[in-house]
């Protein structure tokens, strides 16, 4: 329980930093008490000295800037007082960046994905210390390291100071620095409850990894959160429609809830498509239409059952429809995914995929 206290005098000011706030902690499902202070005897009992001005827990106290810089001091105090909380029950989208054109251009993904879905985004840079020998010691460059949490920083400060005069719009977003192993230190991040990843793809290196890159394909075996993969080229579009691949029904379902709750906070429709080898009728289609069914009501969905006697050429066609502009599956479907990591497969994908790829692994959690 977050207990509030708002100063001030019934000014415009006061009533949007009032509704703003209590907004923002409904929307992340915190739990707060109110108290509304108006006389001018309790902001001097208080050591208020402006209004308006935001008390938390009787402890810590905000007082919002009128001089032009309103805004920006309100969202930095309801994003403070969010971080408080965890940011309560919100979907966390993890942006991981090396400040390469791949990462600034997952990072624009991840910031149209936030606006639909109103999520926070963590921008996180994992500084892995660089070591130089002198005298035969092996020393670790602090400057390095305040060279590579300025940029971090310095981004974050200046998309914020963007942001000023579209507050209502633009989602909060928080810079994390990290020292450590990149894999290690963003698994244990994708750990966090209500959590997705973003990430660009390298675009660089042997064939195998143009397309997903060393630390993602790392990601794509380990994370424990939903992961989207974004090809260099690939640019953010409204999502009509998010193509589920299906191949075995009895392992797909927590998936398969996940990216129907995907497309109700996208607005976009479902398509479930599942590749059929011959003589092959073990996939029900009723009972992926039951469970949609009593699920989600409301999701519009269809399903397209393929046959085909070569899974990689079926993919192929797949990548290359310019209609789609997000692609689904698990990682359990391991003859997916071994025809997509098929030598053949990848030398393809790098030349010519440009739709981003959601990866869902056995721990991934639906959106609350």
């Amino acid at each position: 329980m977050v207990n509030i206290k708002i100063y001030g005098t019934g000014t415009p000011s006061y009533q949007l930093a009032k509704s703003k706030l209590l907004e923002s902690l409904a929307h992340a499902g915190i739990e707060f008490s109110l108290q509304e202070v108006h006389e001018i005897s309790q902001f001097i009992h208080d050591r208020v000295v402006s209004v308006p001005a935001i008390k938390v827990n009787d402890k810590y106290l905000f007082e919002l800037k009128t001089n032009g810089s309103y805004n920006q001091s309100l969202r930095e105090t309801i994003q403070t007082i969010l971080k408080m909380e965890q940011y309560g029950n919100l979907t966390k989208i993890v942006v991981p960046t090396d400040f390469s054109d791949a990462s600034y251009n997952a990072y624009n993904y991840a910031n149209y994905l936030a606006k639909q879905c109103e999520s926070v985004m963590m921008l996180t840079h994992v500084y892995f210390p660089t070591s130089t020998d002198v005298n035969n010691f092996a020393m670790v460059n602090p400057e390095v390291e305040a060279i590579h949490r300025q940029k971090l920083e310095s981004f974050v400060k200046s998309v914020n100071q963007d942001w000023i005069g579209t507050f209502v719009t633009e989602p909060i977003m928080e810079g994390v620095f990290k020292v450590g192993f990149p894999k290690s230190e963003l698994v244990e991040m994708s750990k966090d409850k209500n959590t997705i990843m973003v990430m660009g793809t390298t675009g660089a290196g042997d064939v195998f990894k143009k397309i997903f890159g060393s630390l993602s394909l790392d990601l794509v075996e380990n994370a424990h959160c939903p992961l989207f993969l974004v090809p260099p080229d690939a640019v953010y579009a409204k999502n009509n429609e998010v193509v589920y691949l299906s191949e075995d029904l009895k392992k797909d379902a927590l998936h398969l809830l996940y990216v129907g709750k995907l497309c109700l906070k996208l607005n976009c429709m479902l398509k479930l498509v599942h590749f059929r080898k011959e003589n092959d009728e073990s996939y029900n289609i009723s009972d992926a239409i039951g469970l949609l069914d009593n699920y989600y009501p409301d999701l519009k969905y269809h399903i397209e059952i393929n046959d085909t006697s070569n899974l990689f050429d079926s993919l192929t066609q797949l990548f290359l429809n310019p209609n789609y502009q997000l692609l689904a599956m698990s990682t359990q479907h391991r003859n997916l995914f071994q025809s997509m990591f098929h030598r053949s497969a990848t030398e393809f994908a790098a030349q010519h995929v440009k739709t981003p790829l959601l990866v869902l692994s056995d721990y991934a959690q639906a959106f609350e």
